[in-house]
């Protein structure tokens, strides 16, 4: 009964929508964009907050959230460790460690909606703002950046360049938003006149038409040394994403890895990072 709740409630959602575009174009797409834009996961777990609550914590103000952020003080050059979507800072668990053996000065945010933050609405431009007030505050050296962080990453660098970034890891990063957005269509069977309508909202509320908003294209001036981590059998950003965004970079490393599906979390993917941030 379950599974069948999760598989009809996406389609009446897509039902809702295409009955709201017969009287309002604008009003179908606004709650399409809300629904799309809704985490439902990635709040703080218990066993989640035990790790959590051994950093320092501080609420930061960007624009409408309030975003947490934690530091692990090390005498090291300073990381910033940026979670994707329904996800959050304890995400880096599985990596912190072997960053501590580093004794990196290790920062971690959690976006807005998501862990210990504020808010309700995530998108890949609202995090980018909290990672620009976050790299203002500590300057770091590196960055590492997991699924829609890394978009948010890349879009933050496009935008207002980290003068003090040298090294840049990105997670299976996704990279076109249309092809994000076909297979949202696709999920919840709404028409093309919602998609339409979700086009030019996107348009007049962040400027950027659906089929323009590609992360390879925000990456070209990157200057940093860049690693670009992706499994072959991620089953939510496919190779091919990390793979453009690469081929756009000016110092760029893709590796495309056998293990670790979509969270990238094994011993493998852990040695690519650990030998990309011992190179000089």
């Amino acid at each position: 009964m379950k599974q069948l709740l999760q598989k009809a409630i996406p389609k009446l959602y897509g039902f809702y929508f295409n009955l709201i575009s017969l009287f309002s174009k604008k009003k179908a797409a606004q709650l399409a964009l809300k629904v799309f834009s809704t985490p439902r996961r990635g709040r703080i777990l218990e066993h989640q907050a035990t790790f959590l609550n051994t950093a320092r914590q501080q609420r930061i103000t960007s624009e409408d959230c309030l975003f947490m952020l934690y530091h692990w003080k090390g005498n090291g050059p300073t990381v910033l460790l940026n979670h994707g979507w329904e996800s959050n800072a304890f995400r880096w668990k599985y990596l912190f460690d072997d960053l501590k053996k580093l004794d990196l000065n290790i920062i971690a945010v959690d976006g807005p909606a998501h862990g210990n933050s504020s808010g309700k609405l995530f998108t890949a431009i609202k995090y980018s703002k909290v990672i620009k007030s976050t790299i203002e505050l500590y300057e770091p050296e590196i960055i590492i950046s997991h699924s829609v962080g890394a978009m948010a990453t890349i879009y933050n660098e496009y935008h207002h360049p980290s003068p003090s970034l040298k090294k840049l890891i990105l997670l299976g990063g996704p990279n076109s938003l249309e092809t994000i957005m076909q297979d949202y269509q696709k999920l919840l069977s709404f028409n093309n006149r919602v998609y339409n309508g979700l086009n030019a909202t996107l348009k007049e509320k962040f400027g950027y038409e659906i089929e323009k908003f590609n992360a390879a294209d925000f990456a070209v001036n990157i200057e940093a040394d860049t690693l670009l981590l992706h499994a072959q059998q991620d089953a939510i950003v496919p190779c091919s994403a990390s793979k453009a965004i690469a081929g756009r970079m000016k110092n760029a490393t893709y590796i495309e890895t056998q293990t670790g599906g979509h969270s990238l979390h094994t011993e493998e993917n852990t040695k690519h990072i650990l030998d990309f941030l011992s190179k000089a």
